[in-house]
Order: C-alpha cells, then structure tokens, then sequence
C-alpha cells in the first residue's frame, strides 16, 4: 500500500513529522527495531518502528538513518518514550536522506501498529487473504496480544467478526456484533448436540454462526475451545476459511506452550497430595510453598469426577480449568487416583462461590455427559498442615457424597459430611446397590409392572415423619389408599414401615441412586 493510504487508516493517529519527502512509496512490511545499524536485515518497503533506546549523540542518527534509507526503507516511526522526546538530530538526519519520519498516537502499541499494518497490507474487506493476512496473525501471536488480537486482526482484514469461547462456552476474547454471550453459549450447545464441527448455527433475528474447534493440547479431552464467527462459511470468500483454520491452529500452539508449561507443577502436586494423605507434611508444604501456594492462608480443595461419553473423566479437568482461568492465585488442576483437584486460596472465592462457579462450568458441558454425570467436592477453608490434610479428605469425601444425587451435576460441601449419605459413599458400590435392590428394586419393578407409584408413595410417607394424614393429602389419596399401598411395600419387601428401624432402611435405600 502507499504510505499515503497508510497514513489515512483510522485509530493510529500516525503524523508525519517532516513537512518534506515522499508520501507515494510503497510499504511492503513492518520492522521494529532497536539496533543502531539494522541495514542488513531489511529488504526494503518497511515501515520501520523504533523507540530511539539507540540513540546517544547526533552521529548516531546520521549512522541510523542512513542505513534504513540506503536498505530502502519506506519511512520512520519513532517513538520518544524512552528519551522524552525524538531528538532533533534524527529529524534532521531524515530530511537529509529524504525519509520521511513518522509519529504514532500515544494510545497505540507498537504491537497494535504492526498488527493493523499488515492486517491492512493483506487486502480491503471482501479480498482473498493472502501472506499479509499471515503475517498479520503470526506476528499477532509473536507480540503476545494473544486470542484478542488474533480475532482482530482477521476481523480488520476478511470483515469476518468473531469471538473466542472456552471449552465450556464462555467469551473469552472478542465479540460477534448484536449477538449476546447468552445466545453464543445457546447456540454452542446446540452445536454440541449436533456433534460435528465445523457447525453452522441460526441466529435468532437472521443469518447464521461459524462454529470452529481449537484443538486441545491433551489427548481424550473435547476442544480446548471454539472460535465463533459471524456468517455461514460455506459462504465466505476464498480464503477466509482458511484463515480461520489459521487463527484456530495458533490459538491450539498457544494451548500447547500452557500445557507444558504446566506438567511439572501438575507433577509436584500431586506429589503434595499423596504426601498429605500418607502423614507426610512437612515435605508436601515444601512443594506447595515452590509453587507459589501458601500453605498459612486459607485455601479450598475442590475435587471433579466425571462420567459419561464421549470424553469420561477428562470432562473434570476442562471444569478445573474453567474456574483456573478465572480466580487468580489458584493451582493448576491436576490428576489423582480418585479424581482431579484444584488448590483455591479462600480469599478469592469461598467454598459456595467455587461450588457455583464450577457447578455453572459443569452445567455448560451437560451435552457432553450425555446419561453420564459430574460429581463435585469442595472442603472448608483451611489453613496449616494439618488444616491441608483434612481439607484434602473433606474435598474427596464430599465429591464420595455428591456421586449418591441425582441429574448431571451434583455437587457437595462438608455439610454433607454429617449426613447418612456420608455413610453410603463410604460403602463399596456393589453393596450399596444390592442393598438398595432388596428394598427399592423390587418396588420399582412392581410399580412398572401395574403401573403404580409405590415407590413415591414410601418416599412420601418418610418425607411426612410417618404421619398417615399429611401424607395422604400430599398424595391426594384417601388414607385407606395409603394403608393399602404401604401394607402392599411391606409385602414385597419384607420390612415393616410401622418400626424406627425399618424406616431407617427404607431412607437409606432411597438415598442410593
């Protein structure tokens, strides 16, 4: 593009600092620099950015410059923070040479430059992309602008809006216009449900969504995200698809440099975790303290399973990480034999602000669960070695307790701890379901068979404190209908309604799902 069409581009606020030299060159790419002497790395048509930390007398502008107009550098963009201001020698050394010398907008980074520049040298809106586009985005990830400016600048050069969603659906970065983040997660859903990407959606006032899958860095989990993009793609122009692909590839890189940034901290807690359990705590403090955890302020243990197709238990760490994005301070999730946990300072998020916090990530990735479910434990607020200890029991006990409800996402805090079901979770699996076979098992198949509710009609009578009356009425039956029904439970399973203990059983029972 010209430098004068350069100069035009709203936002930058770029003025040219010389009244004299040419404004019809051609600028070809962006080069940011600091050397005193860069004429050999350029090929000539840069717009060359400089924040003059080079710069310690007159004779160095004169060097500085001439190597830029000499490589054929299209003009100059200095900045002055570091020297307070652009030194008159490197005016003048530009008039000289006939480079023109540029100034950007004190709001707008060097990274934001590049990124519009070669977003803007890749084509007008509607063009086929091409290497500028490239450049544009990779240059945006190697700047550390990250997802936020990978979506602009694919949205500066195609026209094409888009936005970033997490594993669980939630906006991360950019935004598709008129369209909420609820109907972008409603719409994610139904992608789910469809179970094929890359997946179109209808908005609800007209035209559609591109949903597309960022690949995640950890084998057997589901998409460590989406990229949602406005329109159809089977209707984009050449090239913008894949450009898209292109955005969705670097966001997956940037997915893979966090994960192995993370294994050995996921490897020392674990550790921690068995050190805790076996009595061994001065060491598992240690571990804890080099991870930048402080074992004497208040931390909740949350702990996940999951089960269902087609994904299983790695459903839980996408759940962990859902809320590690968003409570700063808090350990990476990591794996253990009975689940995946998470350390969360008490001071960010208490135990039911964490428990609503991840029974909501859990709740968005219900269409992955299928018939399966999400169990969730989070302990008290502990401090010190013993406090960890037990906070780390409380966690796995209150997740034991949470696998006895009912629906896709159950949930437990250590009030649980002091309820029946705390014995339950506490029994081998095939005892409790013999157990509850003996007693709820045979009604259910009686109630099946001729279509009555005797199963309801026990949970019923418990929930009334064995009151005959109440509990007819909340039935709606007669009372004789009542007595008909439970002298009929009594038939078939053996034990009497009319005794404490029995009716112990029969809460029991229906406490196991």
């Amino acid at each position: 593009m010209l430098l004068t069409e350069l100069l035009g581009l709203p936002g930058l606020g770029l003025t040219p600092l010389l009244p004299t030299g040419r404004r019809d060159r051609r600028v070809t790419g962006v080069y940011t620099t600091d050397l005193p002497d860069p004429g050999r790395y350029l090929d000539g048509g840069e717009l060359v950015l400089t924040s003059t930390t080079w710069y310690r007398e007159p004779r160095d502008a004169d060097v500085f410059v001439a190597a830029l107009a000499g490589a054929g550098a299209a003009a100059l963009v200095a900045g002055s923070a570091a020297v307070g201001e652009v030194p008159d020698a490197l005016t003048e050394a530009c008039e000289r040479h006939g480079l023109p010398l540029l100034s950007v907008g004190d709001d707008v980074s060097y990274a934001a430059l590049t990124e519009t520049v070669l977003a803007a040298l890749a084509g007008p809106v509607g063009r086929s992309p091409g290497a500028g586009l490239h450049r544009g985005l990779v240059a945006s990830m190697a700047s550390g602008a990250g997802a936020e400016g990978l979506v602009e600048v694919l949205a500066r050069s195609t026209g094409v809006h888009c936005a970033v969603l997490s594993a669980t659906g939630r906006r991360t970065a950019g935004a598709v216009p008129a369209v909420s983040d609820h109907h972008l997660g409603r719409c994610l859903r139904a992608a789910f449900a469809a179970g094929a990407f890359p997946s179109v959606q209808p908005m609800a006032g007209g035209g559609h969504l591109t949903f597309l899958p960022v690949q995640s860095p950890v084998a057997h989990r589901p998409p460590a995200g989406y990229l949602v993009a406005s329109g159809d793609h089977r209707d984009w122009a050449p090239g913008i698809a894949d450009a898209a692909a292109e955005v969705c590839a670097l966001l997956a890189l940037d997915g893979v440099a966090r994960q192995e940034r993370r294994r050995i901290e996921e490897r020392l807690l674990r550790e921690s975790v068995d050190l805790l359990r076996q009595g061994a705590t001065e060491p598992a403090v240690g571990r804890l303290r080099s991870l930048g955890l402080d074992p004497d302020a208040p931390l909740v243990v949350a702990q996940v399973t999951t089960a269902g197709r087609p994904y299983g238990g790695e459903l839980a760490a996408v759940v962990l990480d859902e809320v590690h994005e968003q409570i700063p301070g808090c350990s990476a999730p990591f794996t253990t034999t009975d689940g995946h946990l998470m350390f969360v300072p008490a001071v960010e998020a208490d135990s039911g602000e964490l428990s609503r916090r991840l029974t909501e990530a859990a709740g968005r990735l219900e269409p992955f669960l299928a018939h399966g479910w999400a169990a969730i434990g989070v302990s008290d607020p502990a401090t010190g070695r013993d406090g960890l200890r037990r906070a780390v029991e409380e966690a796995a006990h209150a997740q034991r307790v949470a696998r006895l409800g009912s629906g896709s996402v159950r949930a437990a805090g250590t009030e649980s701890l002091s309820s029946h079901l705390m014995l339950l979770a506490a029994v081998p699996d095939e005892v409790r379901l013999l157990y509850r076979e003996r007693l709820i098992g045979v009604l259910e198949r009686y109630d099946a068979e001729h279509r009555s509710e005797l199963v309801e009609t026990v949970r019923a009578f418990l929930d009334a404190s064995g009151s005959w009356q109440r509990c007819a009425e909340q039935l709606h039956v007669h009372v004789n209908t009542l007595r008909y029904r439970l002298q009929r439970v009594e038939q078939l399973t053996g034990h009497s309604l009319a005794t404490l203990h029995d009716r112990v059983d029969f809460v029991l029972a229906l406490g196991i799902r």
